[in-house]
């Protein structure tokens, strides 16, 4: 216990001090600074505690016993210090002992031993060690009683026998004659002071005395006579001066006179030959004194008592160590010194105990953090039996029994409770909620009412066998919810496989030739690809030693005025999966070509792209391919086949296009019987395509481009400006948000007297007229409906440049004009049509078309052969 003592008037002092730190707490901090100046004692200096000029670590140091008056002089009790050199002097074989000196955030710790000592023929031992820590010294150079702070040693072990009884000298031993046991106050009684305001008597009979003690030994500096502190910076400017303050009770000292008995010492450490221990795991004494710093706090209570169990095993070794409670001594007279016959350990003994420390601090065990387990708890307390399977049920009960019992053992480590958080949590997921039963067993009771009539042997077998296993889950109470749905769709599987005696059930054909009408779409299982356009609809199934196989025709197509083909295609084995977007991945496995395309002269096709500098360089194209159907395809619900196609022409207009994933949707209503000349198979004979068309209007000036194929053979081109008249006030109207300045065509293509219209992609240019802002002028198409439609374009070269897939009335115009055609006119002098102007005819030949588009795109087709409804 800590015990410290003011005056009364020091009290007196802080009474008034408290009174004014009322008042304002600034003003008080000074005043109380100077006020607790003024009130010690004349002559007195101020001390303050330093901080230990090492840095943090375990040390052996050194250490001795001085004289509080800092003369320089050894304590009488440095001769029980042992490794100090008055006790080496009387012991000199004694040298492997050391003392250690703990620091930690710069205050010291010293292990020290204190042993028994000679004094005029006795031997004797230290009763009492404290620490002082005093605020001022007094004008003698002694520590202040009133100022003063008294810390008792820390205790570690005690002088005791091998067979624990205590070890005697003449003041603890109840025999002896001399024995302090406080029954004659007159020569039993220890003066007040030192930290206590009362006389006490001494009793120690049967008492034992310290050995092994841990106390402070921070150095300290006190002012000097003028009041100035002069701070050390290095270890050897560290003197005695410097030394911590102790204070002692040594009974032989008492004998002698009782005003002896009690002593002002100062604990010099040596800091300039402390030596660092690199290996303090295996040093005993540290570990000894480490362990006992440990307090239970939040571990738990069984690894705690292990530990000190452990602490007090060791205590006890490191305390009996005396063969008897009386002391030999040897020699004679006043250089007579007792025998230090006391039992030692080898170092390998002291190694072993201090892994025994360490091992048993290593094993405390922190109590758990049981917020998440009570939260789980609550949680699961909220379940409801009924809602889950009765297995998992079961496994999620005695996972909360588990825990509960964890959450009321009040010592439950934080691996318990991790544990039963971890095992709880577990259980809780596991939980699996019954199943909704409902619509499977509608669906039996639809199944079980389906009369055999006529259906062949193996779809009814599958029925029949499919209607039992639903009903062998459904009396299943730990039926998850999935397995019931599984079980649903097998069980609609079997009723929507029900075959009639002669139909052909796609999953169990007999080796032959089969036709099935099939479209390519996009991988969103709605949208037709650009690929559909370059394909025979009527697509051959041939099944071969129970393996099924697709072949395709392929045929050409046109994307903006692009002529090409199917480059490639592939298609996915077994084990293809679809992601969220639809896309598929998988391996994919090259399709077998069984031809290639073919000119009407029977050479092979070769076009920009497969020629030199083409994204299909050096390739014929294919015609008929073979791949396989797998099985994972075949079972498709919407019946799509997923392949992987490559389009030179979509790679030429944007690379990377080219190669898409595709799917082959099969309508397997439409799957029939055939042969292997079934004419739907046959390839379309080639046919060669129309020119190319690029014509310019002799009046207008309006210039029209397509590519091969767009237009029939022997088409005339006819372009009517409009000046005036209904049709001109009608557009003047609906342009008039737009501009007052503007220029009005019809412009159609006729055949035999016939109009026709592109079939595809038409490049038209609009001579730009003079007079007119190139950068305002738009283009738009006059609809019958009475409203206008922008056609985007571009300017070039003084024409307006865009692309249609249709003709009709069209006015080019300039935005935000506020004159007419026929004023600017007036004002550039043009010589403008009349309306009824006769056109230039121009005849050209239009040679195949190939296949039609995508949604907003016209293809044509290399091949032309429809059947009904395509």
């Amino acid at each position: 216990m800590t015990t410290a003592k003011q005056s009364l008037l020091k009290r007196g002092l802080a009474a008034v001090m408290a009174t004014v730190m009322t008042t304002s707490l600034c003003s008080a901090n000074v005043f109380a600074s100077e006020s607790k100046a003024n009130t010690y004692p004349e002559g007195s200096r101020e001390v303050k505690q330093l901080t230990a000029p090492v840095e943090d670590g375990v040390y052996t140091a050194s250490i001795n016993m001085m004289n509080a008056n800092s003369n320089g002089s050894y304590s009488m009790g440095n001769a029980a210090l042992r490794g100090s050199e008055s006790f080496l002097q009387k012991n000199p074989d004694d040298t492997e002992y050391q003392s250690l000196v703990i620091v930690e955030d710069g205050k010291a710790t010293a292990l020290v031993e204190f042993m028994p000592m000679g004094y005029i023929g006795q031997y004797g031992f230290m009763m009492e060690l404290e620490s002082a820590t005093p605020e001022i010294l007094t004008k003698y150079g002694y520590p202040d009683d009133d100022y003063c702070v008294f810390t008792p040693a820390e205790i570690m072990t005690e002088h005791r026998t091998q067979l624990g009884t205590v070890v005697y000298d003449p003041y603890n031993n109840p025999d002896s004659e001399y024995v302090y046991d406080g029954s004659d106050p007159a020569t039993m009684t220890r003066p007040a002071g030192y930290g206590h305001d009362e006389e006490r008597l001494i009793n120690i009979a049967d008492q034992p005395y310290s050995h092994l003690m841990a106390l402070d030994v921070t150095p300290v500096v006190s002012a000097d006579k003028d009041g100035n502190i002069s701070i050390p910076e290095n270890p050897e400017d560290f003197t005695v001066m410097n030394a911590a303050y102790v204070h002692v009770f040594v009974p032989i000292m008492f004998s002698i006179s009782p005003t002896s008995g009690d002593q002002y010492a100062r604990m010099q450490v040596d800091w300039t030959t402390v030596e660092k221990v690199e290996n303090p795991e295996s040093n005993l004494t540290y570990q000894f004194w480490k362990a006992q710093q440990i307090e239970q706090g939040n571990y738990t209570a069984d690894s705690y008592d292990a530990l000190r169990s452990c602490v007090e095993d060791i205590q006890t070794k490191l305390t009996n160590i005396w063969p008897d409670q009386t002391l030999e001594m040897s020699g004679t007279g006043f250089t007579a010194v007792p025998v230090l016959n006391m039992k030692e350990y080898t170092a390998e003994e002291q190694a072993d105990m201090a892994a025994q420390l360490v091992e048993a601090v290593s094993a405390l065990e922190v109590k758990g953090d049981k917020s998440a387990l009570n939260d789980l708890l609550a949680e699961a307390e909220e379940k409801e039996e009924t809602a889950y399977t009765p297995s998992s049920w079961k496994v999620f009960s005695e996972k909360v029994d588990l825990a509960k019992q964890v959450q009321l053992d009040s010592e439950a480590s934080t691996a318990e409770v991790t544990k039963a958080v971890e095992e709880l949590t577990n259980g809780m997921n596991g939980l699996v909620e019954r199943a909704d039963t409902a619509e499977l067993n509608n669906l039996i009771q639809e199944a079980e009412l389906i009369k055999n009539n006529g259906y062949t042997e193996y779809s009814w077998n599958q029925l029949q066998t499919a209607i039992q296993e639903a009903k062998a889950l459904l009396a299943n109470a730990d039926a998850s919810q999935n397995e019931v749905n599984n079980q649903t769709a097998a069980l609609q599987q079997a009723m929507d496989s029900l075959k009639k005696d002669g139909e052909l059930d796609k999953n169990n054909l007999e080796d032959g030739v089969y036709s099935i009408y099939g479209e390519m779409v996009k991988v969103n299982r709605k949208d037709f690809s650009m690929s559909n356009d370059a394909i025979n609809h009527t697509v051959k199934l041939t099944v071969e030693n129970g393996q099924y196989y697709l072949t395709m025709d392929f045929k050409g197509l046109s994307y903006l005025n692009k002529f090409g083909y199917l480059a490639e295609l592939a298609y996915y084995d077994n084990g293809f999966v679809y992601d969220q977007y639809g896309e598929i991945n998988g391996t994919l496995i090259a399709a077998e070509v069984l031809s290639t395309q073919k000119n009407a002269d029977g050479t092979d096709v070769m076009d920009e792209f497969n020629q030199t500098g083409g994204s299909y360089e050096g390739k014929l194209y294919p015609d008929q391919v073979k791949f396989s159907l797998v099985s994972d395809a075949l079972n498709d619900e919407d019946g799509c086949v997923p392949l992987q196609v490559f389009v030179p022409v979509m790679e030429d207009i944007s690379a990377g296009s080219g190669t898409q994933n595709v799917l082959l949707k099969l309508d397997w209503s439409t799957l029939k019987e055939t042969t292997e000349d079934d004419p739907d198979f046959q390839p379309e004979e080639p046919v060669e395509q129309s020119p190319a068309v690029n014509v310019t209007d002799s009046t207008t000036g309006i210039k029209v481009e397509a590519d091969k194929g767009v237009f029939p053979e022997g088409v005339e081109q006819v372009v009517t400006q409009i000046t005036s008249g209904a049709d001109y006030d009608r557009a003047a109207s609906i342009l008039s948000d737009v501009g007052k300045k503007f220029r009005l065509f019809e412009i159609h293509f006729e055949l035999n007297g016939a109009e026709v219209q592109p079939n595809g992609i038409v490049t038209v240019y609009y001579p730009i007229p003079e007079g007119y802002d190139a950068d305002k002028v738009v283009l738009y198409r006059i609809n019958e409906d009475g409203t206008k439609t922008l056609v985007k374009g571009t300017v070039e070269n003084g024409f307006y440049k865009v692309m249609t897939k249709s003709f009709s009335t069209y006015a080019l115009v300039e935005q935000g004009s506020t004159i007419t055609d026929a004023e600017n006119s007036a004002n550039v002098g043009s010589d403008i049509p009349q309306t009824g102007d006769s056109t230039n005819v121009l005849p050209f030949a239009l040679l195949a078309l190939a296949s039609g588009g995508m949604i907003g795109v016209l293809f044509i087709s290399r091949k032309r052969k429809f059947t009904e409804g395509e």
